[in-house]
This record gives C-alpha cells, sequence and structure tokens, in this order.
C-alpha cells in the first residue's frame, strides 16, 4: 500500500467517496491511480478553491471512464451520464485538459472499459533505427 504508516490523504479519502457516488468501488481502483489523480488536480491548480467538490467531479469523470457508459447511466441517470460523454468527446478535441490525462491514465492502468478503450489507443513512437521507443 502507498499510503503505509502515515495513513491516507484526506483527498485521497475524497477521490474514494467520490468514486462511490459515481457508482465505482474505490477497492477497485489502485491507490497509484487515486494518487495520480490527485497529483494531477493539483499541478494544475485544480484544488485552490474548493478541493472536495473538485476531486468528486474528476473521481466521477475516472468512474465514467472505468464503468462505461451503460453501466454509469445505471447508477447515476441520464443526464450525468450524457454530461460524461460530452466530456468524454471534449476530450478527441482537446487534448491537454485533465480530461484527457484521466482517459490516459485509466488506459494505461488497464481499468478503461472497453467502449472507452475503443475510443482511443495508446500509442507508442518506435525509432526505426534500433526498434527502441521514444
Amino acid at each position: 500500500m502507498i499510503f503505509g504508516f502515515f495513513g491516507r490523504k484526506k483527498e485521497i479519502h475524497m477521490i474514494d467517496d467520490g468514486l462511490k457516488r459515481a457508482g465505482t468501488f474505490s477497492a477497485v481502483v489502485p491507490d497509484a491511480v487515486k494518487l495520480t489523480l490527485w497529483r494531477l488536480a493539483k499541478d494544475r491548480g485544480l484544488l485552490k478553491d474548493n478541493p472536495e467538490v473538485t476531486l468528486h467531479d474528476l473521481a466521477g469523470f475516472l468512474s465514467y471512464c472505468i464503468l462505461g457508459q451503460e453501466d454509469f447511466e445505471d447508477f447515476n441517470g441520464p443526464e450525468d451520464s450524457k454530461e460524461m460523454l460530452r466530456r468524454l468527446e471534449m476530450v478527441k478535441i482537446f487534448e491537454d485538459g485533465i480530461d484527457a490525462e484521466i482517459v490516459m491514465l485509466t488506459l494505461h492502468a488497464g481499468l478503461a472499459d472497453e467502449t472507452t478503450a475503443g475510443q482511443y489507443s495508446i500509442e507508442a513512437e518506435v525509432d526505426s533505427t534500433n526498434g527502441a521507443e521514444n
């Protein structure tokens, strides 16, 4: 476990709560993914005003990427699902936002639902001279 002796950060508890509210058991999401989500938000300065609301929102989007549209909608309703689908579609246009980083995080961690993973792929640039990834 990453948090060990000193316990978990309160922000990680906020992410756990956000995942639970969105229908994802927080135990299925590795601590490293939660810590990375917190770090992404912190590095972008998103936790200054209201960290709890921000982390719940980001955990909700993470949950959408993990559950997929159908399961997310079953738990959260059609309006919330529609909003998350809109955010997912915006990732295709704005590839450098935090939502794009969350999509990449779920893909790298192997947590993305097949409907999410099917829309995006992770490609490593390969150096043709020696076959090494860049």
